[in-house]
């Protein structure tokens, strides 16, 4: 059961003396084999999406809430939500236990976020929470910044997310052990040793370790989902080679830019980033790399702050967003296929929220530009990113040594 005072703040714990019971039964009428194994399939590409490669965890959440219903019309004794799109438009699964279900109350979905009323609840989270994968991403990141709280050494998304990677599928593992007494304390409310809190925390395990063992290792791991650049070089959003960290409420998603598809977010003016993305880098040698652009609709970036990360130095191309429409050079950067290497680009651009600019999220393509380096095709260079580059600013960034800069003149 999801708790309104733990969905609604980023800090703060709701410690319960006596823990209420789960707003479902733990019984739905209309879940095939099929659909479950649909759900899981759900539950791991959306997570894996957001930097989770370990969604087995994610799953144990959703059986111990709903036991993976998410349309109310596979566990008929719950309420009606509001219209689903994951439920071809019929009502979504809604919590029983806040209230008569004319009161509109309860968490929604599989993973049963609640901040009220329906209607207060889609206004925190957006439509996106009535859907399975909106559902499961809004999971990711409220597991995440509850990690951050908790658990010594996790200090940003990425760190956070390693910690839940590292979680093993054995319940008697002293990782596993903690993440049983981590959400069911965050998730539950339930964060006593009582035979009550106990019971719901062996509960998330073991709910996790069947889903794990059902499908097997090799449907669940996705962290090596992207093998290689794609034939044509583009990697576009929320493809296997993309990364989309943050808050999933802040990501917007527009019919435009290449392949009539991108997606936006608000530039702040803080040290670290609240929502980023990762172009993920494989292969080898030489590459020119483009990111696609749109005359400033919807990137309105002045210094969007593109980061290389290859061959161990991370190269930062500043570029205004709403200089240049279509394929945008980045330049040409070594890669030498070990380690992480991708371009990452981060809300914190130095522009304040207030503003209320939009920076761009869309695609980048890498061309390789010599015959050893194992990418994905010959280059054929767009030429108008460079002529139409209104900053461009490369900071070399080596490890233990002090940053240099470097200009680049267009052309």
């Amino acid at each position: 059961m999801r708790y309104d005072g733990l969905v609604k703040t980023a800090v703060g714990l709701l410690v319960c003396a006596a823990c209420v019971e789960p707003a479902l039964d733990t019984e739905t009428q209309g879940i095939t084999t099929d659909v479950r194994h649909e759900r899981f399939g759900l539950i791991r590409d959306s997570a894996a999406q957001m930097g989770m490669h370990n969604a087995a965890l994610l799953a144990g959440i959703a059986i111990s809430e709903t036991n993976l219903a998410h349309c109310q019309a596979e566990a008929t004794f719950a309420c009606k939500g509001p219209p689903s799109p994951s439920c071809g438009g019929g009502p979504i699964i809604a919590g029983a236990a806040d209230g008569p279900c004319d009161q509109m109350l309860g968490g929604l979905g599989m993973f049963q976020f609640d901040a009220g009323t329906y209607a207060q609840t889609l206004a925190a989270y957006g439509d996106s929470i009535l859907t399975i994968e909106g559902n499961t991403a809004q999971a990711v990141n409220f597991v995440e910044v509850r990690v951050l709280m908790d658990i010594a050494g996790a200090t940003d998304w990425m760190t956070a997310m390693a910690w839940l990677d590292s979680i093993p599928m054995d319940a008697a593992d002293p990782l596993m052990k903690q993440w049983a007494a981590f959400i069911v304390c965050r998730y539950n409310g339930c964060c006593t040793t009582s035979s009550t809190c106990t019971t719901r925390a062996n509960g998330y395990r073991d709910n996790a370790i069947t889903a794990y063992g059902e499908m097997g290792a090799d449907f669940w791991r996705t962290a090596d989902r992207c093998t290689k650049l794609p034939d044509d070089g583009v990697i576009d959003q929320r493809s296997d080679c993309y990364l989309a960290a943050g808050d999933p409420r802040y990501w917007r998603v527009e019919a435009s830019g290449y392949a009539n598809n991108l997606e936006w977010t608000g530039t702040t003016s803080s040290m670290a980033p609240a929502n980023f993305a990762r172009w993920i880098l494989k292969g080898s040698g030489t590459v020119h790399l483009d990111v696609h652009l749109d005359g400033g609709q919807f990137g309105q970036s002045k210094q969007a702050k593109y980061e290389i990360h290859h061959a161990g130095i991370v190269d930062v191309v500043a570029v205004d967003q709403s200089a240049a429409n279509g394929w945008f050079a980045l330049g040409d950067f070594e890669l030498t296929g070990a380690g992480d290497e991708y371009v990452m680009l981060g809300d914190n651009t130095g522009e304040p929220s207030t503003g209320d600019t939009k920076l761009l999220f869309d695609a980048i393509r890498a061309q390789a530009l010599d015959q050893d380096g194992g990418g994905c095709c010959d280059a054929t260079r767009d030429a108008r990113g460079s002529i139409l580059l209104a900053l461009l600013v490369v900071l070399r960034v080596r490890s233990r040594s002090r940053p240099r800069s470097r200009s680049r003149v267009p052309g």
